[in-house]
């Protein structure tokens, strides 16, 4: 399939060419495709790669069928992007850590105490291989499969980066 007819089935929009609502009764949207007037509701969106790529959205169906595609949605008008964001951080909820209490280590588990953007939070770890660097982007995932984020290793106080420092 060329390039050119693979782009026109992936349905990418450009920012100034979709407006979003959010139902907050249904935690869906409503969305205006403005060049077709086409109106689509009842629409989920779905981050493919929340933690490389957080701003590209996929807008769907309920059943699964795509609709389009947002490649930045930091790009969308102020009322689209809170809607959408709205709606996000409700379907995916990453704390960020804002601070490191404690980090107890014993053997390959780790034990975190953390002040988050959602609140404090205790959490277990086991092995290095559950906190991945990313450049100054930490990403962490417990025991329980959650995933909490430090989005720059540089923001975080000086004692939180030494204890980080002093295990990883």
């Amino acid at each position: 399939m060329p390039l050119k007819d693979l782009v026109k089935k992936l349905n990418i929009v450009k920012p100034r060419d979709i407006a979003i609502k959010l139902n907050e009764k249904k935690d869906t949207l409503t969305i205006l495709l403005k060049r077709s007037s086409t109106v689509y509701t009842n629409v989920i969106p779905e981050v493919p790669f929340p933690i490389s790529h957080p701003h590209f959205v996929i807008l769907k169906k309920l059943n699964g069928a795509d609709v389009c595609i947002i490649k930045d949605i930091s790009k969308l008008d102020k009322i689209s992007c809170e809607n959408l964001k709205k709606l996000l951080d409700k379907l995916y909820f990453i704390p960020r850590i804002e601070k490191i209490v404690s980090l107890e280590a014993s053997g390959d588990k780790f034990e975190w105490e953390t002040i988050t953007d959602k609140g404090r939070r205790r959490f277990n770890t086991k092995g290095r291989s559950s906190v991945i660097f990313i450049g100054d982007k930490i990403v962490i995932s417990d025991t329980n499969d959650n995933i909490y984020q430090i989005d720059n290793i540089k923001s975080l106080d000086k004692r939180s980066r030494s204890i980080i420092q002093s295990i990883f």
